[in-house]
This record gives C-alpha cells, structure tokens and sequence, in this order.
C-alpha cells in the first residue's frame, strides 16, 4: 500500500487534473472498495483520499504540464491569432454599437406609435362626448313636461265587434 504522501484529497485531485470536485467525487465512489482511494476519519466525518498515481492513470493528458517556453516558429502564429482576435474584438464592438442605435430607433418609432394611438383614442373621446352633449340637449329639463308621442290609431274593428259590440 502506498504512503499518505502520494494521497491527494478530493479538492487536491480536482485541482491536480482541472476537473471538477464531483467528478473526482463519481470516480472516488467507483473506487472506494480499491487500494486506490483511502478514508480517514476526522471528527466532521469521512474524508477520501486518492492516489496520485491513479488519477494520473485516469487523467493522464491532464497530467502531462503544457510547454512554458513559445518556440521562434510560434511567434508569428501568435502574433497572428492576437490580430485576428483584436479584429473579432473590433466587429463585436460595432455591432454593440450598431445593436444599440436600432434600439434607439425601435424606442422613438414605438413611442411615436404610441403617441398617435393615443392621439386617436383622445379623438373618439372627444367625439363621443360631442354626442352625449348633444343627445342631452335633447333630453326635456326636469321641470318640463314630456314631449309625448301622437297615439297609435285603434286597430279597424272587425265584422263581429261591430254586429255584437265588442
């Protein structure tokens, strides 16, 4: 059995190969049972341990460090993808810029929109309150006495109401 030494908690392991916490956690509990993960026992509960060597075996391009030093070849590569990337840097900005003057437009045409709805509701009400003024001028006062309607001529008697009077 390995040494402590070689035991990496799970907060370690992630960090080690760049993975998160819960997925050095999923492979610990596919372990737990092997000689590859240990537990300890402190007083807030269980603590796992892995080995190095086997999170290197699972993880093993992790493992590997990348190359600290550019080579003279890489230079104008890098260069390149700093031009190209200002350029993308660039586009993205006027097209912010762009995006934020249409809405700027969008805002004014709404408004105006808006602003000639209400002109037109202000309208119909204004009509409407013509009409009411006048069908009250219509109206008798109170005092007055009601314009009454000429009474509907009685209906023709027939033959019968006539012989018999009813």
């Amino acid at each position: 059995m390995e040494n402590t030494a070689t035991f990496l908690t799970i907060k370690q392991a992630a960090q080690q190969v760049n993975k998160s916490e819960q997925t050095i956690r999923r492979l610990v509990k596919q372990h737990a049972k092997t000689s590859h993960i240990q537990v300890e026992q402190t007083p807030k509960g269980n603590t796992y341990l892995i080995s190095q060597t086997f999170l290197a075996q699972q993880y093993p391009s992790q493992a590997e460090p990348l190359p600290a030093v550019i080579t003279q070849v890489q230079v104008p590569e890098v260069a390149e993808l700093q031009r190209q990337l200002a350029e993308r840097d660039q586009t993205i900005q006027q097209l912010q810029n762009r995006l934020l003057e249409q809405n700027d437009v969008l805002n004014a045409l709404t408004n105006q929109v808006n602003s000639q709805r209400i002109g037109r509701i202000e309208e119909l009400l204004l009509s409407q309150n013509e009409q009411l003024g006048e069908l009250q001028k219509r109206l008798p006062e109170p005092g007055e006495a009601p314009v009454l309607l000429a009474e509907p001529e009685p209906a023709k008697k027939g033959f019968w109401q006539r012989v018999f009077g009813k």
